[in-house]
Order: C-alpha cells, then structure tokens, then sequence
C-alpha cells in the first residue's frame, strides 16, 4: 500500500514539473526568451523541491568516508593487562550483555565491570549524514582502548519525530562506511572476556 502511494505521489510529482517545464518553455517562446535556458532552469527547480538534498548528501558521505571513517587501537587487551595486573583475574562476564546508560551515549552495554562498548551518533549537518564512534571503554580510567567511526546517510525506515515525509526520502540513502568490522568484533570480544564467565 505505501509503495503505491509513493508511486503515485512519483507521478503526480512528475507530471506537476513536466506541466511546468511546458509552461515555462511556452512563455519563453512569446517572450521572444531563450527556451533551452528557461525549460532548464524550470526542471532544475521542480527537481530542487524535492531533490534538493540528494547531491549534497551523497558527496558529504563520500567525503566523510574518505575522511572520518576508521579504526584506531589505543590498547590492546593485552597491554590493558600489563599495566593492571591481576586485576584481569578479578573481572566477570555474561553471554547476555546489560545495557548502559551515560549521558551522551546513544547506545551501551557492559562488557563486564571494567569495559563497556558505547555508540555515540552524531548528526554532522542539516543533511541525514551520521557519524557513529563505537568504542571499547574503560569506565574507571574513562580511556578509550579501541574505536571506529562508521558513516552512514538516509533517513530511519519509520518516521522519527512525526516526520513522515522522510521516510519517502530513499534517494538520500547510501551504503554505510563500516570499516574493520571482523577487528573490532574481536577485540570487543577479548575484552569483553577478560576474567571468568558467570552463568
């Protein structure tokens, strides 16, 4: 039912910019104007109505791809342990991992009483581009041991806010940057083991 909607919504759309376009060339033509440039400068407006993020969105998330995208290992779990010693022997783990809430993290969990895995999104601008640090973090030292920056455009699959238009903004959606996913997983893994598992 939605993508009828939106297909009609498509047409609809389509067949309001064509009426435009015909009617501005129309009017350039009795005005003695240039057509080409007049028809042109239509269609580029009845695309910009919709459109207009398109073009900025796609080039802002190839920049920041190219640019903020990444994975940075501070310590490894190893090193952790050198410079905490016997304190790795002390820590417990669950299969099941327990949410955390901090102000300023999107989403956590704890790893076990010492680590705990954070997203923190940010929204780079106006345009539905994200920045999400991931990162594994000690919470008494507060020092981060490793992170990413994962990239990622569009909008939600459900309206967010109320904002229901969005949600038919497909074309500001690109593949997300991910980088170094298998890493990342395994560190946060080793940490995340680090002592003795409680059932």
């Amino acid at each position: 039912m939605i993508g009828l909607l939106m297909l009609l919504a498509l047409g609809l759309y389509l067949a309001i910019s064509a009426g435009v376009v015909m009617w501005t060339v129309r009017w350039a033509k009795r005005n003695g104007r240039g057509v080409w440039r007049w028809g042109i400068a239509a269609g580029f407006l009845m695309y910009l109505l919709v459109f207009w993020d398109h073009i900025p969105t796609l080039l802002l998330h190839k920049y920041y791809c190219a640019t903020k995208a990444g994975f940075w290992v501070y310590k490894t779990p190893e090193q952790w342990k050198a410079e905490n010693p016997g304190v790795a022997e002390t820590l417990t783990w669950r299969d099941s991992l327990s949410r955390y809430d901090q102000t300023g993290v999107t989403r956590g969990y704890k790893l076990n009483e010492r680590f705990v895995w954070i997203d923190q999104v940010e929204h780079a601008s106006i345009l539905p581009v994200r920045l999400t640090q991931e990162a594994i973090v000690d919470i008494k030292t507060n020092e981060t041991m490793v992170k990413r920056t994962i990239v990622g455009s569009g909008y939600g699959v459900f309206p967010v806010g109320g904002d229901d238009w969005k949600v038919l903004k497909f074309w500001v959606k690109s593949d997300s940057c991910v980088p170094y996913q298998r890493e990342f997983s395994n560190f946060r893994n080793k940490f995340h083991q680090l002592g003795r598992e409680v059932k």
